[in-house]
């Protein structure tokens, strides 16, 4: 049963993580706020004699971050997280595989796509490490941007031009070294997110298409059905006498042990013709398969996309998941080029069809 007094504070958390926030900025506002943390709740029914500054139980970063982390609050329980050895005085953590887990085991405070997203946000920052000012959520796009002269990251300035705030992002190279180690070229957060909102169309366009391609595939894969069983059969046929040709070879081996090494590589000859062969069948068996399966993931991911476009602005946690890296390089002119490496696989990957091997 979820207790309401506290849940709250809970979700407000990973709203805040997802919005942003760092984890010190997150419990630097959560103390401002006044807001109890989970070391509170946890002590209040003790009787415990500490002095009345430790009885605040303020929030750390640490505190954020084990609440980030709880699988508690997404209704997982995990056991056997460490083993405590009396002997040694020493607690060593238990590998993730070995583990309990017993999901669905609560009600669970976080939702799926929360959960997901907090995870998909810790796992990210801890590779780019970005960082916030004064309390402030995290910048767009910080550890996102690379300059391609130098491979320095973009940082995020707050400028003011006519009484109107707008954030740009510099090379850092340029910003704390000079225009002599590399070139002194910015962009615009916004003009950032109108390339984005233009660069994620095409791909939809682009996954769109490849899902066709894959309905053209299983429709000609059903029409040459009765062709590929007939060329798995004729399959079986040859691996039963490679295995054949293969007891005679070990037989004669024994009666021939001077040339024992020409049997041996006749052997792994027909070793290697059954492995292709065995291939060719799980290809035969699967390919139908393994092509609606990739159909069914791009339709998923279209739908993804057009439900974050239908927003009509994407959010700072979409953006992560869909964006990988952003490469800034200028020209000679002065003129910008922007390139995109984006999560997951948007490559060209479409399956080409097999051809039957029997007339």
């Amino acid at each position: 049963m979820i207790d309401e007094e506290t849940a709250w504070i809970v979700r407000e958390v990973f709203k805040l993580y997802i919005e942003g926030y760092g984890l010190t900025s997150i419990a630097r506002k959560m103390n401002a706020d006044g807001i109890h943390s989970p070391d509170f709740y946890f002590n209040r029914k003790l009787s415990d004699h500490k002095p009345d500054i430790s009885k605040k139980y303020l929030w750390v970063q640490t505190t954020v971050k084990r609440m980030l982390t709880n699988e508690l609050y997404h209704g997982t329980l995990v056991n056997h997280k460490t083993v405590s050895s009396k002997i040694y005085k020493s607690i060593t953590a238990v590998p993730d595989e070995e583990q309990f887990r017993h999901e669905n085991y609560c009600e669970p405070i976080i939702d799926e796509t929360t959960w997901k997203q907090a995870q998909f946000m810790l796992k990210e920052r801890s590779k780019i490490h970005p960082r916030s000012q004064n309390g402030r959520n995290i910048h767009r796009y910080a550890g996102m941007i690379k300059c391609a002269e130098c491979g320095a990251n973009l940082i995020a300035r707050r400028r003011r031009w006519q009484g109107k705030e707008y954030i740009e992002y510099t090379c850092n190279s340029s910003h704390r070294y000079g225009s002599e180690y590399c070139t002194p070229h910015s962009v615009r957060e916004t003009q950032l997110d109108s390339l984005i909102d233009k660069e994620i169309k095409r791909q939809l366009i682009v996954i769109k298409a490849r899902s066709n391609k894959y309905n053209s595939i299983v429709k000609e894969w059903i029409k040459k059905k009765p062709l590929y069983d007939k060329q798995i059969q004729t399959n079986h046929g040859k691996i039963a006498r490679c295995k054949e040709e293969i007891e005679n070879l070990i037989i004669e081996r024994i009666n021939d042990r001077n040339h024992a090494s020409f049997y041996n590589s006749m052997i792994t000859k027909r070793e290697n013709e059954i492995q292709i062969l065995e291939k060719k069948i799980s290809e035969l068996h699967h390919y139908d398969e393994v092509c609606k399966k990739r159909r069914e993931e791009l339709k998923n991911t279209s739908e993804l996309i057009e439900k974050i476009l239908s927003e009509g602005h994407i959010s700072n946690i979409n953006l992560r998941m869909l964006v990988k890296q952003i490469t800034v390089h200028q020209n000679e002119d002065k003129s910008l080029n922007v390139s995109f490496d984006m999560n997951g696989d948007f490559k060209d990957d479409t399956l080409t069809d097999i051809e039957p091997e029997i007339s």
